[in-house]
Parts: C-alpha cells; structure tokens; sequence
C-alpha cells in the first residue's frame, strides 16, 4: 500500500464514527449500546425454504460465501426433490457482531446498511427483537423498521438505495402477485413455470438474476419496501413514523412490542391520540 493510500481499516473506522454520530444525533443519545461495530468482508449466503404451494419462509441456514455455484444448484435440486422451494441468495449485510458489510462504492447504501444491521442488534435486547424468532410477519416487520431506520441515518429517499428503477419494481410486483394468485388455485407447476418465464424476460433486459420461485419470494418478500413483499408493514410503519417528530420516540414505542395484534394496537392509539 502507497502512503497516500487508505487502508480498509481507516475507511471503517471513519464510517464508525460518521454513522454512530448520525443515529446518536437522531436517537438522542449520548452513546450507543451495543457501540457500533463493523467490518467489510463477504458477507454469508443464506439458504431459504419454502413450501411449494405458498410463499412462506420455513427455514433460513447461513451458508458459506466461498461455496460454489455446482454445489449450490446441487443443493436447490436435492431439496425440490422432497417437494420443497428453496434457493441460496447472497446477503447485503449480516447482523453478527461485529456486523459484515458487503462492500460497496455507494455511500448512501453502506450508511444505511450499517444503520439497518446495527438496528437489529439493539432491537435484540427488546421484545421486537427477540420477536424475529418467532419468524413470519415478525421477521417482515423487524426488517422493514430496519429499512426505514437505515434510509432515515443515510438520509437517502424511499427505495431509491435497494431496488432499481420503476420497471424492474413493477414487473416485481405484477410476478409477485401472479404468482400467490396461480398457488392460491393449487397450479404449483404453472406458477414456477410463469416465474422462470418471467425471470428470463428481466435477464434479456438486463437484469441478472439466477432463480425466481417461491423461496427467492419468501426471503426477499421480508422486507417491506421490496417490490416482491406483498405486506403492508412497510407502509403501516411509514404511517405510523409520521406521528412522531423524534425518530427516538417511534423507536422505543416499537421496541416494546412482540406481535402483530400489539403493533395494531399502538397504530390504533397513535393515530387517535389527537
């Protein structure tokens, strides 16, 4: 490395210290716990199962980043063998301690990954944490707070960092869509025939993606903001932050709840406040 150079190290700590000073700013706190901590490596690829005839997330392992593409393919067939979904999708940022970030050059996007994954780490000392492992809505509503969180530190606008442009999210969008309404009349075999159809059409136009069946919905359709989520936390959550001027104040509200029925509930109270 050149003396003008800029180790990677350097370049982590300066982003520690910008982003801790970001959510400290909009938390109201005078230090944070647990203290930020990241690191850029490959981050760890996470193997989903599905049901064939729902998209439902059943099953999430961690799965090596080195692991290569014949034994991946090998994996995915042994498991449609037993009648099940499954794919092996890469991850943006891992909520271990500390955190792994997938390295990237746009700013914006590692600010609010940082954010996102240190969010999860302090939720896990809370109800709304430790509530991720009860998995289904939980898991969409931990991340699509997560979500917001991040865009909120980056300062970037709603979907602008994570997914494309107006076409890709609509053709998402519409596949999603067909796709429950094919399962939800039992056609399993006519709804993974249309999603590899579809899938081949964002390839020619340029979008490089390697599977689309239930699985690859499960796991993306958990963040609310996703194109391929048809759930309304995103937009409930975003509701719901409009009743409050201090980012903290909607956080600790949030923290504290660990069901769906309870997130209803302080909609309810919040919005009837005034």
């Amino acid at each position: 490395m050149g003396d003008n150079e800029i180790s990677v190290n350097e370049i982590e700590l300066f982003l520690e210290k910008e982003v801790s000073k970001k959510i400290k700013n909009k938390l109201n706190k005078n230090f944070l716990f647990p203290p930020l901590d990241f690191t850029f490596q490959k981050t760890p690829k996470v193997l989903i199962i599905s049901p064939r005839d729902r998209i439902y997330q059943e099953f999430a392992l961690l799965i090596s980043p080195e692991i290569s593409s014949e034994r991946i393919s090998d994996i995915e067939n042994k498991i449609y063998e037993k009648n099940l979904s499954g794919i092996i999708v890469n991850t943006g940022g891992f909520a271990a301690y500390p955190s792994l970030i997938k390295k990237r050059s746009d700013y914006d996007y590692i600010v609010s990954t940082i954010a996102h994954e240190w969010l999860h780490q302090y939720l896990f000392f809370s109800p709304l944490g430790q509530s991720y492992f009860k998995g289904g809505e939980m898991i969409s509503l931990n991340e699509s707070l997560a979500d917001i969180f991040g865009e909120e530190i980056s300062g970037s606008n709603e979907n602008n960092i994570f997914y494309p442009d107006d076409f890709y999210n609509n053709f998402m969008k519409e596949t999603r869509l067909e796709t429950d309404r094919l399962l939800s009349n039992n056609q399993v075999q006519e709804a993974e025939i249309y999603m590899e159809n579809r899938r081949l059409i964002l390839n020619k136009n340029g979008y490089k993606i390697r599977k689309i069946n239930q699985a690859y919905f499960a796991f993306h359709g958990n963040y609310g903001s996703s194109p391929s989520s048809i759930s309304d936390y995103d937009q409930k959550l975003r509701l719901l932050r409009t009743e409050y001027k201090y980012l903290n104040d909607y956080i600790d509200d949030l923290k504290k709840i660990n069901s769906i029925e309870e997130f209803n509930r302080l909609i309810i109270l919040k919005t009837t406040e005034n």
